[in-house]
């Protein structure tokens, strides 16, 4: 498992590199248009590396502990039950990102299919893009199924350091 979890954390910087390209982006796009020039389909690139940006980073925040969570009940109930109740969340939780992921693939398969293209000033086909998204909601599904595991196995779930503490048992 700790190869996967360097896939998320690789995942993680993917994310964070496609928010560094908008930033620049956006910071190309200002300068340009001062001088009278634009970069053509600039918000398509903007709106297609946020959507990687989001997809490519919930695997990674996952293992941190940085998904928004309800641990105040949980850390309320007791052991053993509290425990299963975990692994309770964790499988409907997996069992609804695993149709989610199971959508996803069928509409992008769809794009492809079809050959559906952007509608902007560069004609790119949709599927490309959409890749990103398919492959977040697959890492984010597998590292869900690996939290359900690690719960089951009484393993830790999140990657800890000395700075942050982790709010699971």
């Amino acid at each position: 498992m700790a190869f996967s979890r360097w896939i998320y954390k690789g995942c993680g910087g993917l994310a964070a590199a496609m928010l560094c390209f908008i930033a620049v982006l956006i910071i190309l796009q200002i300068f340009l248009r001062a001088i009278g020039h634009q970069i053509p389909s600039a918000d398509d690139f903007a709106a297609w590396a946020l959507s990687a940006s989001i997809f490519l980073a919930l695997p990674s925040a996952l293992i941190h502990g940085s998904h928004i969570r309800v641990t105040s009940l949980r850390g309320l109930i007791r052991d053993p039950f509290g425990r299963y109740m975990d692994i309770a969340a964790s499988l409907i939780a997996l069992a609804m990102l695993a149709w989610g992921t199971v959508a996803l693939i069928d509409f992008v398969w769809d794009s492809y299919r079809y050959n559906d293209v952007s509608h902007g000033l560069i004609a790119v086909p949709l599927w490309i893009p959409q890749i990103a998204m398919v492959l977040g909601s697959v890492l984010f599904t597998v590292a869900m199924a690996e939290r359900a595991i690690r719960l089951f196995l009484g393993l830790p779930v999140e990657i800890t350091t000395a700075s942050t503490e982790s709010t699971e048992v």
